[in-house]
């Protein structure tokens, strides 16, 4: 590989030498684990520069530990592969875009989000001891959003746009506080996307706590989970209500998967269980039932083009099928700014928009067909093989709760991305690239899949 032939020439010469013998190479993994979690930590009210900034710098210290370690390689899995071909596609786009120097932009961000996956791939190979603490304090960094949300909605705090149509509501108990947290730009729909992220992880530490026999983790992390999961709600984010669903829906699956590989069916499971279960769905029917503000905000979803919101949303996702339709193949280009000159050409008068607000709509119409058909591949080869792993025997339990939590996240996300795009803001992307690299972490030894040590 010709990467590989550069690496060593680099690793064998004097200046390697050297740089090998320094005080910060020997210390390169704690220190970039310290930068990590300040970037987690950064995610909660940093604008997206600083963010992008110290993503950057965590990535410079593993290609400085890359190059400088001896008889260190770059290896390449399948799925990784696909990504590359994803990226290459979104880089031929945005080079043959009309306003290049716009989808120039959209491509920097790019280019630092794949950097932070590949580093943070090849940082937890060889630091999986670091997963865990970093898992936790994801969670508690969503969960201290969580609270901030729940102080912001029950203190009725005024929106700073107008985040929701109230003109059919006449009952103000009706009216839902929405909640945006310290997440910059503030938004509701960006708080509900992070904490989807944070819900996942807490309910794989839960799981682990409870293998562990961990009673304090057990309590914590069941707490975060129920304080994240009503902070959601109070978020108003029909998109978030959505990931919830497709949160639950896996969370079925593998259930259903757990009890045919291990009990045979349902009805050998022990009763304690089946109460917790069926507590779960009647504490998710009350909310959703009970309190009016969140009903009302849920059953706007079927009135269509009768909530602004929605309406909006359907005349901007009329003008991306056309802009998709003229640009099939490499798209327009990357980036917000570029979709809003682009944009201007073809939306209807009074409704601007910043984007798609559809994560595979968005793809298509940036970067073509074959970007959203390989970043597909990615995700539905990524899911089969958190699948794999966690059906099977190879590795150890923690590891499967462990991707048992990155497959929600990946799926929450993707549920939350048919009707928004949230997903592309570094708060979200951060956390959902970080998830990705602990499964390759864990999934893969160079290439190939290994066991449990």
């Amino acid at each position: 590989m010709f990467i590989n032939e550069i690496i060593k020439r680099f690793q064998n010469s004097k200046i390697a030498d050297f740089m090998a013998d320094s005080l910060i190479f020997k210390h390169i993994d704690n220190i970039a684990f310290v930068i990590l979690g300040f970037v987690i930590i950064l995610t909660t009210y940093a604008e997206s520069n600083y963010i992008g900034y110290f993503a950057m710098l965590f990535s410079l210290c593993m290609l400085f530990k890359l190059i400088v370690k001896k008889d260190e390689t770059v290896q390449c899995s399948l799925i990784n592969k696909i990504l590359i071909i994803y990226f290459l596609i979104v880089l031929i786009s945005a080079f043959g875009a009309s306003y290049f120097s716009l989808s120039l932009k959209g491509l920097m961000k790019t280019v630092i989000y794949f950097c932070f996956y590949f580093s943070s791939a090849y940082y937890l190979s060889s630091n999986k001891r670091k997963i865990i603490p970093l898992i936790i304090l994801i969670c508690l960094t969503t969960g201290l959003e969580a609270i901030i949300g729940i102080i912001q909605n029950l203190s009725h705090i005024e929106a700073i746009a107008t985040w929701q149509d109230t003109t059919n509501i006449t009952d103000p108990t009706k009216i839902l506080s929405r909640a945006y947290g310290t997440l910059k730009p503030y938004n509701p729909n960006l708080l509900a996307g992070y904490l989807l992220t944070g819900l996942c992880s807490s309910l794989g530490m839960f799981l682990v706590s409870n293998y562990r026999k961990n009673k304090i983790g057990i309590i914590l992390f069941g707490a975060l989970f129920c304080t994240i999961f009503y902070a959601i709600f109070v978020t108003g984010s029909r998109g978030a209500y959505l990931g919830l669903f497709g949160l639950f829906i896996t969370v079925l699956y593998c259930i259903h998967k757990y009890i045919k590989n291990n009990f045979g069916s349902i009805s050998k499971i022990k009763a304690k269980f089946k109460v917790i279960f069926a507590s779960i769905i009647a504490f998710c029917a009350g909310i959703a039932c009970f309190i009016p503000s969140f009903r009302e905000r849920f059953l706007s979803v079927f009135t269509l083009r009768g909530d602004s919101s929605i309406a909006f949303r359907m005349n901007v996702y009329e003008a991306c099928i056309k802009m998709f339709q003229d640009n099939p193949f490499l798209g327009i280009g990357v980036g917000n700014k570029n979709f809003r000159e682009i944009y201007g050409l073809y939306m209807k008068t009074g409704y601007d928009a910043l984007g798609a607000y559809s994560v595979p709509l968005e793809i298509a119409v940036e970067s073509g067909i074959f970007a959203l058909l390989s970043f597909g591949l990615f995700i539905f080869l990524t899911v089969k093989k958190i699948l794999h792993f966690i059906n099977s025997d190879v590795i150890h339990p923690i590891r499967k709760f462990v991707l048992f939590s990155v497959l929600l996240t990946i799926f929450a996300l993707m549920f939350h991305g048919l009707f928004d795009t949230i997903f592309f803001r570094p708060q979200v992307q951060i956390i959902f690239w970080l998830n990705i690299a602990i499964f390759h972490s864990l999934c893969y030894k160079n290439k190939f899949c290994y066991k449990h040590n």
